[in-house]
């Protein structure tokens, strides 16, 4: 899971790539709610959001709540197909929309004030987080486990689902992963 966030008008939207499972579910939800308390209006893009488990649905429940109970509101959008039905079948009372644009209206309708707190700098909502690695060419094949690894240099969680070539995302270090999951480090 790769998560971030933009701040548009006050409200902040939150980029969530890859899964919400049992593997990142706390982190979501440590992001999240460091966020509420710096925005009354919070977004979660699911654009990029390939997969949600049923320890993720009860870190987005989690995440509802501490947002509304501050007071403030959060929507989805961008929900593919599945994490749609999904959230249907479950009856989660969270509001959805298919674009940005709407989410972004949907929020500013609900006659909440939105609210833009300054974030003391150890509560930053930026947090450590597993970071997915993507490759640029189609991989031949996928670890029926992805890899965690763990950046020698720098200590970031690298997750790698496929063989290749493959460099940190904050330090830059360049290793390499066999087929057979041996990691190399140059």
């Amino acid at each position: 899971m790769f998560i971030q966030h933009t701040v548009k008008d006050s409200v902040a939207i939150v980029t969530v790539e890859g899964y919400i499972n049992h593997t990142h579910a706390v982190k979501f939800e440590e992001y999240i709610a460091r966020l509420a308390k710096g925005y009354s209006g919070i977004i979660i893009d699911c654009a990029q959001l390939e997969y949600i488990s049923s320890t993720g649905i009860g870190a987005l429940m989690y995440a509802q709540r501490v947002i509304e109970s501050g007071g403030g509101v959060v929507v989805l959008c961008h929900c593919n197909k599945e994490i749609a039905t999904l959230i249907d079948i479950i009856a989660l009372p969270v509001k959805r929309y298919n674009s940005l644009d709407e989410a972004m209206e949907a929020v500013r309708d609900t006659g909440i004030k939105i609210t833009e707190k300054p974030v003391p700098p150890k509560e930053s909502p930026n947090i450590e987080s597993y970071t997915d690695i993507r490759q640029v060419e189609k991989p031949s094949m996928l670890f029926e486990h992805p890899l965690v690894i763990e950046c020698p240099d720098c200590k970031t969680m690298v997750r790698v689902s496929s063989p290749g070539k493959f460099k940190c995302p904050d330090c830059g270090l360049q290793f390499a992963v066999d087929d057979d999951q041996t990691v190399y480090f140059n």
